[in-house]
């Protein structure tokens, strides 16, 4: 009986292979190569080549360019590599017929090269695991994604985030929460995006309002992107995360009450909840299905938002020895910043 060869075992970890950054042009992607380049960390920063990089031009970091649904790219990008952290993704894309690209296909070419060229660690960035993922696009794909990384043998952390401070805060009405940010979300050049943020963008500061998915005492662990990111980075290295799930949130579970509350006491003006009910979000998903794929996964997240549920704070940050950011901490922080 022939006997299947295993296969060799993955390098020691060096601290002299870069970490490449997936989706290093995003939101998230921009915050990895900051720290990683603060920290003194060689970087190979992963870009499609129309993309917007010059805030990646920073000491330690090396650009590259590639693109997840060229497999080819992939490869070249990934040999030499240490860790890799995949923050990419198309909930908001440029080209709305991207969506499925980038979350389905692009992964699984991703995985495959870095099985091929051995990576030490892949850290995916996922979604909380929820009884509505089905029917929730990226929840969806993100859960596909981590049993294709399951199944692949390289060693890896899964990562699920609960909502980012950063941009639920800003696609609420509070302008403040992207100051500062070379590459925020709510600036994507997408119609659909821009659309929303030409109605809501600043309404917390202009007019006192919220306007939030479902009820105004609906709560949230939100956390910080910064923390996001330090998690991420923690994760190449730290024992606790090697081949592990994680479910991560903010120090708090907040209801958008006290979301208003703290920033009413920044703003130093009332601020006001306007809740948006589940059902319109539904309505919405269902009329822009035949057209975008993507702006029909946005309604479902806001759909998803909007459900009343029990919820807790994760507390798997400080497994990787990682301290939050509290809301207070993070709007007064914002708000120091120059507008």
């Amino acid at each position: 009986m022939k006997t299947r060869t295993p296969p060799p075992p993955p390098p020691p970890p060096s601290h002299h292979r870069p970490t490449l950054v997936v989706g290093a042009s995003g939101q998230l992607g921009t915050r990895l190569v900051q720290q990683l380049s603060a920290a003194r960390r060689p970087v190979r920063a992963l870009v499609r080549p129309s993309s917007r990089q010059q805030h990646l031009r920073l000491p330690h970091v090396d650009i590259v360019h590639a693109d997840l649904a060229d497999p080819a790219s992939l490869d070249a990008a990934c040999q030499g590599v240490g860790a890799v952290i995949a923050s990419a993704t198309a909930v908001a894309p440029l080209n709305g017929s991207r969506f499925a690209t980038v979350d389905d296909a692009g992964y699984a070419a991703l995985f495959a090269a870095c099985q091929k060229h051995r990576c030490e660690r892949l850290v995916l960035v996922s979604v909380p695991q929820t009884p509505f993922d089905e029917r929730i696009p990226l929840f969806r794909l993100r859960r596909q994604a981590e049993q294709r990384l399951a199944a692949s043998g390289l060693p890896h952390a899964v990562l699920r985030f609960a909502p980012f401070m950063d941009d639920w805060f800003a696609l609420a009405g509070l302008a403040l929460a992207t100051r500062g940010d070379a590459a925020p979300l709510t600036a994507r050049p997408w119609p659909f995006l821009q659309r929303f943020m030409g109605v809501v963008g600043g309404l917390a500061e202009r007019r006192g309002l919220l306007i939030v998915p479902g009820r105004a005492d609906n709560r949230q662990a939100f956390i910080a992107i910064d923390d996001v990111a330090r998690c991420c980075i923690a994760a190449t290295r730290h024992e606790a995360a090697l081949n592990a799930t994680l479910a991560l949130g903010g120090p708090e579970a907040l209801s958008w009450h006290d979301v208003a509350e703290r920033a009413a006491a920044v703003l130093k003006r009332p601020v006001q909840v306007v809740g948006t009910p589940a059902a319109v979000f539904a309505l919405q998903r269902v009329l822009m299905r035949p057209f975008s794929e993507a702006a029909a996964n946005i309604m479902a997240l806001n759909w998803f938002a909007a459900q009343p549920r029990e919820l807790e704070s994760p507390a798997a940050a400080a497994r990787l020895g990682v301290a939050l950011t509290t809301a207070e901490q993070f709007i007064k922080t914002q708000a120091a910043k120059a507008a």
